[in-house]
């Protein structure tokens, strides 16, 4: 019969204190750290643990500035809308603009629709394929390559505007292969991050890191919105992001380092549970401790293995997040994709009195993403706090959907109600997804 582990043992063998954590005892199993979660840990000198903190600083930086791309390079074509589309002849809109055929035909709103579900059906679909190949090639070469692919889709519909392109279906096509190699950036640097970070305070870690969504989406405003004029050339909006997202994707390329492991580093906190038949197979190095048994092994630490997609399904709370995720990527890509224009043509084009153009309307927007910005902080600092996320969750949706039905009946009064209430339900709702796909679901 086999002996029951102490704690203090277990502290022993990991070289960390466990006393404030949950330790599993069943028959014929001892719950150990991973190996580099205690002993190689404690056994680092002063330099190699602040080179360990210069690396994961860099991998932020790095990761945070590629997804950043990402989302510059996905936001030009709702900034844009105004223009590509012109006023319906029953429309009075003085600074409406001509328009850029196939968009300014009568059913141009339609046309605009079947643009981003172009991209989003291409980009759900993909993503799924993407996972699993993630899982299974270089990280740093699958990341590069989407960023200079979607670099290229973006050129691409820039491309438009100068070699004077009004085919409907070369838009499609291309915004199918702009959706498909975007949906790599995704696996590829939440896969990266787990490399390089434990469970410890990983909401505020994310929470911070996130925020590269709303920046994202900031800078994929403001940037296009300088050519989004009616006589201005739009194609820079599409081409500029393109160029900067590919000009990224250089030092991503050159200075990104996929695991600790790469350069003789430890890994982060992980439990492992190993049963003693496992460690006799593997024939690890066996080790004397106190008055356990003679023949307890140090773990080696584990490959990470891909799992099919039914094993993913089981895993406890994938099913809920995922259904979470879904409801507010519902709403928060309306916002994302149709906001400057519901702002432009709100109220026949009048907001608080003032007429707008559809360049101010595509600034006024980017104060739901200014909201995001501080709720994605926030949210992951929470989850942190209290240890039931799921709560979290919900609270956070349920507060946005008032916020919503707000921001629809006054929405169009002033700028105040534009501003104030899209930058709450971003707060509420729009990073209530992002932090408990990253804090809670992982």
């Amino acid at each position: 019969m086999e002996e029951k582990r102490e704690p203090s043992e277990l502290n022993l063998l990991s070289g960390g204190d466990v006393s404030d954590r949950k330790v599993a005892h069943s028959p014929g199993k001892i719950a150990l750290w991973c190996w580099t979660a205690g002993k190689s840990r404690s056994l680092l000198t002063p330099g190699r643990k602040t080179e360990l903190r210069c690396h994961k600083t860099l991998v932020l930086v790095l990761t945070f500035c590629s997804y950043t791309t990402f989302h510059l390079t996905r936001k030009p074509f709702s900034a844009v809308k105004g223009v590509l589309k012109s006023c319906n002849l029953n429309e009075s809109y003085n600074t409406c603009c001509p328009g850029w055929a196939p968009f300014n035909q009568d059913h141009g709103t339609a046309i605009l629709g079947s643009i981003d579900y172009s991209f989003l059906f291409a980009y759900a679909v993909s993503m799924y394929i993407s996972g699993l190949v993630a899982d299974r090639v270089n990280l740093r070469y699958f990341l590069v390559i989407g960023m200079i692919g979607s670099g290229l889709g973006s050129v691409l519909i820039g491309v438009a505007y100068f070699a004077n392109i009004h085919a409907l279906y070369y838009f499609i096509l291309v915004q199918l292969a702009a959706g498909a190699i975007q949906s790599t950036g995704w696996p590829a640097v939440v896969a990266i991050l787990g490399h390089w970070f434990g469970k410890e305070r990983r909401g505020l870690i994310m929470g911070i890191w996130n925020s590269n969504i709303p920046v994202g989406n900031i800078l994929g405003t403001v940037i296009p919105a300088i050519w989004a004029t009616c006589d201005g050339p739009w194609g820079w909006s599409f081409v500029v992001p393109g160029f900067i997202i590919i000009g990224v994707s250089v030092p991503v390329f050159l200075l990104l380092v996929i695991a600790p492991n790469d350069v003789g580093l430890p890994s982060p906190v992980h439990y492992d549970v190993l049963d003693y038949t496992e460690l006799k197979e593997e024939n690890m190095e066996l080790k004397s401790i106190g008055n356990a048994p003679k023949t307890v092994a140090e773990p080696k630490p584990a490959k990470g293995q891909a799992i099919s997609i039914c094993r993913a399904v089981l895993i406890p709370g994938v099913i809920e997040y995922s259904l979470a995720l879904f409801f507010t990527k519902l709403v928060g890509y309306t916002f994302l994709f149709w906001l400057p224009l519901y702002i432009y043509r709100s109220n026949d084009g009048f907001i608080g009195g003032m007429r707008i153009s559809n360049q101010f309307s595509d600034w006024l927007s980017t104060f739901f993403d200014v909201g995001g910005l501080f709720g994605t902080i926030l949210c992951g600092a929470v989850s942190d706090i209290i240890d039931t996320r799921a709560v979290i969750i919900a609270v956070f949706l349920y507060t946005s959907v008032p916020l919503l039905f707000l921001y629809r009946t006054y929405g169009a009064v002033s700028h105040w109600c534009h501003s104030r209430a899209a930058n709450c339900y971003r707060s509420f709702c729009e990073w209530t997804f992002w932090n408990h796909n990253h804090s809670c679901g992982q």
